[in-house]
C-alpha cells in the first residue's frame, strides 16, 4: 500500500475514534443513571480508555506517515518504532480484550456491562462504535 493511502486511512480512522471518544465525553450528565456512573465516572470502564488510546495510536500513526511522507527520515525512524511499540504492547492487546470480552459478557448477561438503563443515555450507533 501506499505511503499516501495509509496516511489517509490513519488520518480517517484519527478522526472516527476521535469522534466517537469525544462523543462518549459530552454524554449529557443529567441523563445518567447516577450507579451507573458513581466513582471515576466513564474513565473507570476500558472500553473508554481503549477508545482514547485507539485515538492516540492512530493520532501516532499518522504522524508517522506524514513524516514519511516529508522525507524527515530521522524523525520518521522514531515515530515509527514508537507507533510499533505502542501497537504491540498497547493498542492490540487492549483493543482485543475489549472487544472479545464485552460481547461474550453482553452475549451472556447484558447487565453485568451494559445495563438496559444506558439504552436512553448511550445511543446504540455509540455503543456499537465503542
Amino acid at each position: 500500500m501506499e505511503i499516501s493511502t495509509l496516511a489517509m486511512y490513519h488520518c480517517l480512522a484519527f478522526a472516527w475514534y476521535f469522534f466517537v471518544a469525544y462523543s462518549i465525553t459530552h454524554v449529557k450528565a443529567e441523563e445518567r443513571p447516577s450507579e451507573v456512573f458513581l466513582y471515576g465516572g466513564q474513565w473507570k470502564y476500558l472500553t473508554v480508555l481503549n477508545l482514547v488510546l485507539q485515538a492516540v495510536f492512530y493520532g501516532v500513526s499518522f504522524l508517522a506517515d506524514a513524516l514519511r511522507l516529508i522525507k524527515k527520515l530521522r524523525c520518521a525512524k522514531c515515530v515509527i518504532s514508537s507507533r510499533d511499540l505502542l501497537f504491540s504492547v498497547l493498542a492490540f492487546p487492549v483493543s482485543t480484550f475489549v472487544s472479545i470480552s464485552f460481547w461474550t459478557l453482553y452475549t451472556y448477561n447484558r447487565e453485568l456491562v451494559y445495563p438496559k438503563s444506558l439504552d436512553g443515555v448511550i445511543p446504540l450507533w455509540l455503543n456499537h462504535a465503542m
